[in-house]
């Protein structure tokens, strides 16, 4: 029997987003203001060149907005990037089975999530608190790679079946 499961998380902006998007406010209020000065020179292209700056602000604004695609078939995770909905990139595809370690993320397993020797971490999570976080470690071209996400219980029935049983952890 094939397993298939496909599960969209929103990424919730933190501060760092609001910081970027009051940055972006404030520089096209300053180019608008520069436009400004310079009105008389440009004449009739100045509200083309207003448009352009709200575009460019709607844009990088609406560019923040990101989920994250989760797409499990029979043991092949896919995760993918969209960005407001309009553009999508692939950021991980691995195996269940290429797991060394997957557990969720407690204090029980923090030594293991703190690992020193884990050289790269990819947080595809929600960015909530009250989530429920899972993570998995995993060697790839011989960068040893921390995924964490948070996989609906179909994916974490599946992930018990392919995740071999000396790294796969319930509690």
């Amino acid at each position: 029997m094939d397993f298939f499961n496909e599960h969209i998380v929103l990424r919730k902006k933190d501060g760092k987003d609001y910081i970027k998007i009051f940055g972006m406010v404030v520089a096209a209020l300053l180019l608008f203001f520069v436009l400004l000065t310079f009105s008389g020179y440009l004449a009739s292209f100045f509200l083309l060149f207003v448009a352009g700056i709200i575009y460019l602000l709607y844009f990088g604004i609406s560019s923040l907005n990101i989920e994250y695609e989760y797409i499990v078939t029979n043991g092949d995770i896919d995760i993918d990037k969209i960005v407001a909905k309009r553009k999508r990139t692939r950021i991980v595809s691995l195996n269940a089975r290429d797991f060394e370690y997957f557990a969720p993320m407690t204090e029980n397993h923090a030594n293991t999530y703190n690992n020193q020797s884990i050289t790269k971490r990819l947080d595809v999570s929600s960015n909530t608190k009250n989530s429920r976080l899972y993570f998995g470690i995993y060697r790839k071209s011989n960068e040893k790679t921390c995924l964490i996400f948070e996989p609906t219980d179909k994916m974490l029935e599946c992930f018990s079946r392919y995740v071999p049983k000396n790294a796969y952890y319930t509690t």
